[in-house]
C-alpha cells in the first residue's frame, strides 16, 4: 500500500463531486461520494475541525456531523463551527433532522443533508433534490423504509471497537438490503481500506468510517487511500 506524505496530497476533485442540489428526487440518484466520513470528536487525534479540514483536503467530500451526547443546540453550535473551519465548496454535510432548518437558515449556500436514525420520527421537511439517509442495525423491513430515503447506514457490517457488544451483520447483509428496499446501501462499522473492495462487490454503494479516519495522524493520507482503494476496484 502507497503512503504519501502531507506535502504530496494536493486537492482531490473525486469523480462522485456531483452537485446533489440538482439530482432528482430517486432512490438511486448519485451520492455525493464513495466515502462518507463520520465524526466522533472523542476519538479524534486532533480538535474535530483539524481533522476534518485536513479530510477534506484528502478529498473528503461527505460529512456526517454524528456526535450523538450533545444535545441540540451544542450539536448545532458545533455544526457552526465546521462549517465555518472546513470551508471546501464541494463538502456535503449529513446532519440531524432537527438542525438541518437552523443550519439552512445560517447557510443557504451551504451543501446540507439529512440523516435519520432510528429514534427519528418521520421527516416531514422538504424532500425534493435533499438527500436523505438513514440508519439501519439490523435487516430492514422495506415497509418501514421511507421511499425518500436515498441510501440506507448499515450498521455494523464488521466487528467494530465502537460498539463491541453489537453483533456484526456481516457483509452477505449489504446485498440483501440492497435487493429488499432498492436504494443505496452504505457500509459502516469496521470497515478497514482492506474490506472496501469487499463492501463495494457485495453491493454497497460507498462506505462510511468514522475511527479509521478519525484516529489517523494523516486523515488526509487516510481518506485518499479509502477512495483510491473504491476507485481501483471500481475501474476493474
Amino acid at each position: 500500500m502507497m503512503f504519501h506524505s502531507r506535502s504530496q496530497i494536493h486537492e482531490r476533485t473525486h469523480e462522485c463531486d456531483h452537485e446533489h442540489d440538482d439530482a432528482p428526487e430517486h432512490a438511486l440518484a448519485p451520492l455525493p461520494s464513495s466515502l462518507l466520513v463520520v465524526t466522533d470528536r472523542h476519538r479524534a487525534s486532533e480538535p474535530l475541525t483539524s481533522v476534518l479540514t485536513d479530510a477534506a483536503r484528502g478529498g473528503a467530500r461527505w460529512i456526517r456531523v454524528r456526535e450523538p451526547d450533545l444535545g441540540l443546540f451544542e450539536y448545532v453550535s458545533l455544526c457552526h463551527v465546521l462549517l465555518e473551519s472546513v470551508s471546501h465548496p464541494r463538502v456535503v454535510w449529513s446532519v440531524r433532522p432537527h438542525a438541518y432548518a437552523m443550519l439552512r437558515t445560517s447557510y443557504p449556500e451551504a451543501r446540507l443533508a439529512v440523516h435519520l436514525t432510528g429514534r427519528d420520527a418521520e421527516w416531514t421537511g422538504p424532500r425534493e433534490s435533499l438527500l436523505i439517509g438513514r440508519s439501519v442495525h439490523v435487516e430492514p423491513d422495506a415497509d418501514r423504509i421511507p421511499l425518500f430515503a436515498r441510501y440506507l447506514l448499515l450498521a455494523p457490517v464488521f466487528d467494530t471497537v465502537s460498539k463491541p457488544d453489537a453483533t456484526p451483520l456481516g457483509v452477505t447483509a449489504i446485498g440483501e438490503c440492497v435487493r429488499r428496499n432498492h436504494q443505496h446501501v452504505v457500509a459502516l462499522g469496521g470497515v478497514m481500506v482492506d474490506r472496501v473492495a469487499t463492501c463495494r462487490d457485495a453491493g454497497a454503494s460507498a462506505v462510511a468510517v468514522c475511527g479509521g479516519i478519525m484516529e489517523s495522524d494523516e486523515p488526509a493520507v487516510r481518506v485518499r487511500e479509502y477512495l483510491d482503494t473504491w476507485d481501483s476496484f471500481t475501474v476493474r
